[in-house]
């Protein structure tokens, strides 16, 4: 049986000082941050498309959820804001806020998550990307910053 590490493989066995440990797993926590993300849109877009046929193949739901299990199971977490009410405090990359500049609407919503946030064992490591918009009609007459 080759060993992972070492001649064999070609490998060198990863190195024991902890800053360059540490590096190696933030490289490493980078490329399983895309992975959340990619199956984050793929969920998203088999509901689309299930939707749209209008039928489920609940093969296909239960190996998006085995997945994103294996990804909390090791500190990863997606979070998408669609539908939930948006103040100016939330830790949100906001793409663009859909009502005129001019406008300044007591009530408002997340109205899509475009890109969801990533936390690694409860810390966050990438803002959700978000497009705002109003919840009703409301407006009130103060204008954006």
């Amino acid at each position: 049986m080759k060993r992972l590490f070492g001649k064999e493989r070609g490998v060198d066995p990863p190195p024991k000082d902890a800053a360059v440990a540490e590096k190696f797993r933030k490289i490493d926590l980078s490329s399983v941050i895309d992975v959340a993300i990619e199956v984050w849109r793929l969920q998203d877009r088999v509901n689309r498309l299930q939707t749209a046929a209008g039928r489920k193949d609940p093969s296909i739901a239960f190996s998006i959820d085995k997945i994103q299990h294996v990804l909390r199971e090791i500190g990863i977490e997606t979070r998408e804001y669609t539908g939930q009410t948006y103040n100016e405090g939330m830790s949100l990359d906001v793409l663009t806020f859909d009502y005129p500049a001019e406008e300044k609407p007591i009530n408002r919503i997340v109205q899509e998550t475009v890109s969801p946030a990533i936390f690694f064992d409860g810390t966050l490591h990438k803002m959700a990307q978000v497009i705002v918009g109003k919840a009703d009609g409301t407006v009130d007459v103060k204008k954006h910053d």
